[in-house]
């Protein structure tokens, strides 16, 4: 029987607050680097690591001045004050909020405890007007099923830091997890999300003089389709809403949206525009330089480390979509920004673990993610991805594979542990060989499962994030029996 472990419990829990019966997989795939030797002050294809947060946030929301950068709320693990002292790990959503400096050199000093938000809320935005930044919506409580409706306002000091959040009267009329915001004119926008179902609506509320906000209105004209942990990047008096969870099949969707206000502040009809390459969602997206980048994200059952990037070429249209310098692991659920032509990556989840990690780069002349270094430095990097090769998490169980079903998004594995315990697992699809002797995590165990594409019923299985092939690793005999 699998022990109910730490793992177990957050893998859960960020699985049940996306979404319901999609699971969250991960990937392990890792960026490469050109083999071939590097010129002093050459281009590196890749991302430097730098001052990791004081604490661990997936789903969290994320604001910058010039001199700081805030990382606010989010799930992770509950900080002493939210816990019983039998419980020093427990996960669960968060009030707190850090911010660090941003160096000369754009990496960031060592993060700082900021003000705590009234309400914890993880999958929830922010959005700055003028001198006052708004956190809207989100989820909290068991699996996040709470889901927000209420609004936090916090004063931005001339220094660019924040003051003390305080609730706002002016609430949305759905609420909405996984929310995404703009601000056009005197305007905020709250596009999507989670309110019991998928949501495709738009609601808007004004700004006073004063900074609060006006009464909430939804709008009579819904997006194209219904936008779920998605991406979304302002450009003038338009949005584009890029990829998000799809209602049925639990995958990334490729479609991307635009509209504009009109001058009456409504947004017009919505369009499709080129879709992405890949359906993601739980993304990262940012604009540099005239271009959209959806940085990460999951698909379905694999977490993503690829980045697309796309061409404004004019009044919401957009190039063609194309790869470019991948992340440094598969990641969903993380905080992209771009301060002073350098992108930064913050936080997330790698399907096991939340993360505290925070990595920067810049862009070239073509658009494409990295930095200037000399062969000390990439060196460097090659030390860098070995490093976090070596310290993968562990795997706490092993066995030898009987059946293997393999699905456009899943690996069905039917597995022999060493104490002749069988079991099946669903996996991120694979190429795995019967005969193979596999490692992987706790998961999430699903009774009376039944899967549309086998046309299969299974008392019990087991979903879970990776398989890792351990017949070289171990250089064991596989036994088939």
């Amino acid at each position: 029987m699998i022990k109910k472990t730490l793992h177990f419990i957050y893998i859960a829990l960020f699985i049940l607050t996306l979404f319901a019966p999609s699971i969250v997989i991960s990937s392990d795939s890792v960026s490469s680097v050109d083999s071939l030797s590097i010129k002093k002050n050459d281009w590196i294809s890749g991302w430097k690591k730098t001052s990791s947060m004081i604490a661990a946030r997936t789903g969290a929301a994320i604001y910058h001045s010039d001199k700081y950068v805030y990382m606010i709320g989010g799930l992770g693990f509950l900080d002493k004050a939210q816990q019983d002292a039998s419980d020093k790990r427990r996960p669960g959503y968060l009030r707190t909020s850090e911010y660090a400096r941003i160096n000369s050199d754009g990496s960031l000093s060592s993060w700082q405890s900021g003000p705590n938000l009234n309400v914890e809320r993880g999958y929830f935005a922010v959005i700055q007007h003028k001198n006052y930044l708004y956190a809207v919506g989100g989820g909290r409580g068991m699996n996040g099923k709470e889901l927000l409706s209420s609004i936090e306002r916090a004063e931005i000091k001339e220094d660019g830091t924040l003051s003390e959040w305080t609730m706002e009267k002016s609430i949305l009329n759905i609420p909405r997890r996984c929310v995404k915001l703009a601000v056009i004119g005197n305007t905020v926008y709250a596009f999507g999300g989670y309110g019991g179902i998928l949501l495709d609506t738009v609601e808007q509320a004004d700004i006073n003089p004063d900074g609060t906000l006006d009464e909430w209105l939804v709008a009579t004209d819904p997006m194209i389709v219904a936008r779920y942990v998605h991406g979304k990047v302002t450009v003038g008096d338009g949005v584009y809403n890029i990829g998000g969870h799809s209602k049925a099949g639990g995958e990334g969707i490729t479609d991307v949206g635009w509209s504009k206000v009109d001058e009456d502040g409504f947004f017009l009809p919505w369009e499709k525009k080129s879709p992405l390459q890949t359906g993601r969602y739980a993304l990262a997206t940012v604009l540099h330089n005239g271009s959209i980048y959806a940085i990460g994200g999951l698909t379905g059952p694999a977490s993503l480390n690829s980045i697309e990037r796309s061409k404004i070429l004019g009044e919401g249209e957009l190039s063609s979509w194309t790869y470019t310098t991948p992340t440094p692991f598969g990641i969903g659920g993380a905080n992209a920004i771009v301060i002073k032509d350098k992108v930064y990556l913050l936080g997330g989840s790698d399907g096991l673990t939340y993360l505290d990690n925070v990595f920067y780069a810049g862009f070239n002349e073509k658009g494409d993610i990295g930095y200037m270094g000399s062969a000390a430095d990439l060196a460097q990097h090659k030390a860098d991805i070995a490093s976090r090769e070596k310290s993968k998490i562990p795997l706490p169980h092993e066995g030898v594979v009987l059946q293997h079903f393999k699905q456009k998004l899943y690996s069905y594995l039917q597995v022999r542990e060493d104490n002749n315990s069988v079991l099946w697992l669903a996996a991120p699809a694979k190429d795995i060989k019967v005969g193979d002797r596999i490692g992987y995590p706790n998961g999430t165990l699903m009774k009376n499962f039944y899967s549309k594409g086998l046309e299969k019923r299974f008392a019990f299985i087991l979903f879970i994030s990776q398989t890792r092939i351990l017949n070289k690793e171990t250089k064991q005999k596989v036994p088939l029996h």
